[in-house]
């Protein structure tokens, strides 16, 4: 059966033994977990990844139908599942196992995927589906984390602080953590004492090369590139600010459609852009149709496919896709 991921408490309450969260949130799927499973539990706590499992069955069947003399109940937590393991999960289903419960932990599954039907459509199996975090998702977190801390936080600081966690609730989390033990003698904080806590200045420089990139600057991206020296490893930080950038177009784009006006469309947004970069945003929305938008968008995707496999190809590629799309000429 299907629960959404965020009825925690019907996730909770079920008193099903097998349990399959999959998507590519690890941020919200770990906190799933921890919080409906590993929170108050007194058992133990046994962690496979499905690669174990594979290699040999026979030990996992084992320690999923033993009983122990110490211990009541288990979990048993099988990370990095994909579809390889729909015949053993099924065996496993057949089999009567007592006080314990079994967590499958996927990435992106298929609709036609056969462990994912699996899940779904038993009754007695629970199916919970996570989705990517855009910066609308990140802002609430953040802007109740603060509320409930009683941090006084403007959005445009929460949103300098969201821009810095590529997308990644987790570090998001980190982020607020840090505000949190700053804070704790005072219930304020500056746009300078962020900067310092999330040491953002180098990521500041990779957001202004997007951001001029974007904005057909040619002249500006020339500047940053000749005035830092960026390594490999940095690649995958320009990637994900550039993909951070271009779900936010791909938004105010769709705003736009509903007011019209790429002034007010910019002001309305949220969470609310920081009043030093309205008017580059409003320029990026005037360079960029909505499909060269998603075009950009499946080629920043391709290059970061590119980045786990070649990282010296990757570094190369995204220089070439900054430097083509900051001159093209607007039409």
């Amino acid at each position: 059966m299907i629960i959404k991921s965020f009825q925690l408490n019907d996730i909770k309450k079920t008193n099903s033994n097998y349990f399959l969260l999959y998507g590519k949130n690890e941020g919200q799927k770990d906190e799933i977990i921890k919080e409906c499973f590993f929170a108050n539990f007194k058992g133990e706590i046994i962690n496979y990844d499905e690669s174990q499992i594979l290699d040999n069955k026979d030990i996992f069947f084992e320690t999923c139908m033993n009983e122990s003399l110490f211990e009541d109940k288990k979990i048993i937590h099988i990370s990095r599942v994909t579809s390889k393991i729909y015949e053993i999960i099924k065996e496993l289903i057949s089999k009567d196992i007592a006080n314990k419960k079994i967590i499958l932990n996927s990435d992106l599954l298929e609709k036609r995927s056969k462990l994912r039907q699996l899940f779904e459509t038993e009754k007695d199996l629970v199916c919970v589906a996570v989705y990517e975090d855009n910066n609308v998702s990140l802002f609430k977190i953040a802007n109740e984390y603060f509320k409930k801390n009683n941090i006084s936080i403007s959005s445009e600081n929460i949103n300098l602080i969201i821009e810095n966690c590529s997308g990644d609730r987790r570090n998001l989390k980190n982020e607020m953590n840090k505000i949190y033990n700053f804070c704790s003698n005072k219930n304020k904080i500056t746009r300078g004492e962020i900067l310092k806590l999330i040491n953002s200045h180098e990521n500041n420089n990779f957001f202004d090369l997007v951001d001029y990139c974007l904005a057909k600057n040619n002249k500006k991206v020339v500047s940053i590139i000749n005035s830092n020296i960026f390594n490999k490893n940095d690649s995958i930080i320009i990637i994900r600010s550039f993909l951070s950038r271009l779900k936010r177009l791909i938004y105010l784009k769709k705003l736009f459609l509903e007011i019209g006006d790429i002034k007010e469309t910019v002001n309305k947004f949220k969470p609310a852009i920081f009043w030093k970069d309205k008017d580059i945003a409003q320029q990026q929305m005037k360079n960029w149709s909505y499909d060269e938008v998603y075009q950009m968008l499946s080629e920043i995707n391709a290059i970061e496919i590119n980045y786990k496999k070649n990282y010296e190809l990757s570094h190369n590629l995204i220089f070439d896709f900054i430097f083509s799309k900051s001159n093209i000429a607007n039409n």
